[in-house]
């Protein structure tokens, strides 16, 4: 009996290995335009073209443009990127995470603050930002203040990046004075100790 033709088998392969490869050209385009564009002004073909698709697999992807925002913010929204920090130098984790330049993972914190003049984003945002991160945050921390740390972080870490990324201020760039960056050590450090 003859073995059966494997090219059918390597050509779904490499069907399925494009398809993720195109799902996530797209999620990244999505995430670049949504983090510099907002939510209102990042169109589905500036998306696709950025990504180098065509604009109907978007679509065939994702549905629509809201769905692409929520699997674009879903797939930055993760807690564990803090939380596997040691807790002894938590501080200087979220400082450096925060205060990174190239190379670094892409912060979610400008998509979803851009993303807030519009009413459908900004409740996806809100869905989201609970579930995938404020929460598991809050039982992180542990304590019965867990959620009040929770939210006493994400309020920092939005005013450090509101001042940093979408309102340059000068004194909170790459050369942020020694002074600064260990208050910003010392108080997310203080949400631990």
């Amino acid at each position: 009996m003859a073995d059966s033709d494997p090219r059918p088998a390597r050509s779904a392969e490499r069907t399925q290995r494009n398809a993720e490869r195109t799902r996530a050209a797209i999620l990244a385009a999505a995430q670049e335009a949504f983090s510099t564009k907002g939510y209102a002004a990042a169109g589905i073909r500036d998306i696709t073209a950025m990504a180098g698709v065509n604009p109907a697999l978007v679509s065939r992807y994702f549905g629509s443009k809201e769905k692409l925002y929520e699997a674009a913010l879903a797939e930055l929204l993760n807690a564990d990127v803090v939380t596997g920090l040691p807790r002894a130098r938590f501080g200087e984790g979220v400082v450096r995470l925060l205060t990174a330049e190239a190379g670094r993972q892409r912060n979610p914190l400008p998509m979803m603050m851009l993303a807030s003049a519009d009413p459908t984003a900004r409740a996806i945002t809100g869905r989201l930002l609970a579930a995938l991160f404020l929460e598991p945050l809050a039982r992180w921390y542990g304590d019965a203040r867990g959620a009040e740390k929770a939210a006493c972080f994400s309020v920092i870490a939005s005013g450090l990046t509101v001042y940093r990324e979408l309102y340059p201020l000068p004194e909170l760039d790459t050369a942020m004075s020694t002074e600064t960056r260990a208050w910003l050590v010392a108080t997310f450090q203080a949400l631990i100790d």
